[in-house]
């Protein structure tokens, strides 16, 4: 994801950026729309397929990449590997991401989970104040001086925690108060994908002549409307009505990603559009993390295990878990809720950027 996005920029003259990043998203908006159905199909046979459907996929992508793939440039020699940066970083994050999902699913102690947060946090700490000062960082950090770059990337952050785990929610609730099975759940999600497939490449191109600073915010408040609208979904609401919310929701990424993207991408030098590319899928991942740890509690704590086995799984709806039905209501709301309190921030911090 990181290289695609460096590789989109260098393949796309100046002024065409945003065109180039629009019809890179359509593929991940393609991959989006086939693979919830492909992914129910082949949970028909076995869950595990899920997973090896991937294998010849990714070796065929190695094989092509080695065939097909040049550097346009030529690279500084003695480049050394930042083992500093590396370790810290990796530490931290995983420290932090994983001692967070723990609070979120407590399979450890608590006095576990707390030591590898404290872990990670040191790590991170470490990581900040002595990445600035090595020569070659696996990290550029001077590239958040520029405020363009800095309220980018906070908003992609932003953005990340607030709509990361949308998906996962949207599918509990079709194939649980919906009633629906995984194939028909990963249908049901079209719209969604749909809209941000169509509405990317617009935004991306319109980004080319207008910059970010209007078309971040406003894709964030689309989102921000299709989350208001998922925190009041019932088991008896219309499929229209519930399309119409996740088109809100696609619709409004797509008018966001392209653009922000293109914002990053062009406010670095060409030498530092791997770092900038790296940053920004950092930041993306790692807020899509942190939503899971935040939404999930909200919305799955108090289902019993064995309704969220049979029905997140398998599908087929709650009937036979009536009182587990409306607690994951409740708290299905209450997580919509708290994503849209957060994309209004997000929206908030993309209108802050300054013009490019």
């Amino acid at each position: 994801m990181t290289n695609s996005t460096a590789i989109v920029t260098d393949a796309f003259s100046k002024g065409r950026v945003g065109l180039g990043l629009g019809i890179n998203q359509i593929a991940g908006a393609a991959g989006f729309l086939i693979g919830p159905v492909i992914g129910g199909l082949l949970t028909e046979w076995s869950w595990r397929w899920v997973f090896l459907f991937n294998v010849p996929l990714g070796i065929f992508g190695v094989i092509w990449g080695i065939w097909r793939l040049r550097e346009p440039v030529t690279f500084a020699k003695h480049q050394r590997i930042d083992w500093f940066g590396l370790l810290t970083l990796t530490i931290g994050l995983t420290g932090v991401l994983l001692g967070l999902s723990m609070l979120a699913f407590p399979i450890l102690s608590p006095p576990v989970t707390n030591t590898i947060i404290v872990i990670g946090l040191i790590s991170l700490i470490l990581f900040a104040i002595i990445e600035p000062r090595i020569k070659q960082p696996m990290v550029q950090l001077r590239l958040f001086r520029n405020r363009l770059f800095l309220m980018a990337n906070l908003s992609g952050l932003l953005n990340g925690i607030g709509r990361g785990a949308v998906l996962f929610l949207l599918i509990f609730f079709l194939q649980g108060p919906y009633g629906q099975d995984p194939l028909s759940a990963g249908l049901l999600l079209i719209p969604f994908g749909l809209a941000f497939m169509v509405i990317g490449p617009i935004s991306g191109r319109i980004s080319d002549s207008i910059g970010s600073r209007i078309l971040a915010p406003v894709g964030l408040g689309i989102s921000s409307l299709g989350l208001l609208g998922l925190a009041t979904i019932t088991p008896t609401t219309p499929y229209w009505l519930l399309a119409l919310f996740m088109a809100l929701m696609g619709g409004g990424s797509g008018f966001f990603v392209s653009p922000n993207t293109n914002a990053i991408m062009s406010s670095v030098e060409p030498q530092k559009r791997g770092s900038a590319a790296g940053i920004l899928t950092m930041l993306n991942n790692t807020g899509q993390m942190l939503s899971i740890a935040i939404v999930f509690p909200l919305a799955l704590s108090a289902v019993p295990m064995v309704a969220m086995m049979q029905v997140f799984i398998y599908g087929g709806g709650m009937s036979q878990f009536p009182a587990a039905l409306a607690i994951f209501l409740h708290g299905l709301h209450f997580a919509f809720l708290v994503s849209f309190g957060i994309s209004v921030v997000a929206m908030i911090v993309a209108a802050l950027r300054p013009a490019h």
